[in-house]
């Protein structure tokens, strides 16, 4: 049996722009994709290793639309962006750590400002 709770059920609402997951001992989380992109595990966004990850605010629209989520192997999601960013490697442990404890995953979270210039027009921004 995993030492952390695992997901039982990945959802993506495309409408609402939320990965929800629900885990093995039954926590719910819904995700922004604001916040995934913004906070992606990469190393070309983070470095190698760094924790907590440092935020990179959002420049257009399409970094915040998801093309494809796919499972990597039994322990991780990678998720692939609209501007094709895809090597972001989102581990279920690190997705179930963001529920806990997001300040000690996400540096300065929540971000004061997730877009650099504002959201693009119709985004909403809640």
């Amino acid at each position: 049996m995993p030492a952390h709770p695992h997901p039982t059920e990945i959802r993506f609402n495309r409408d609402e722009r939320r990965l929800k997951m629900t885990f093995s001992d039954d926590v719910d989380h819904a995700y922004r994709t604001e916040y995934l992109r913004g906070y992606c595990p990469c190393a070309h966004c983070q470095g190698h290793g760094s924790m907590p990850h440092a935020w990179n605010p959002l420049r257009h629209e399409r970094e915040i639309i998801v093309d494809d989520i796919t499972q990597v192997g039994a322990y991780a999601l990678c998720i692939a962006w609209a501007d094709g960013h895809n090597t972001g490697i989102y581990s279920f442990e690190l997705l179930r750590r963001i529920i806990e404890e997001p300040e000690a995953i996400w540096e300065g979270y929540p971000p004061e400002d997730i877009w650099v210039d504002g959201p693009p027009e119709g985004v909403d921004s809640d």
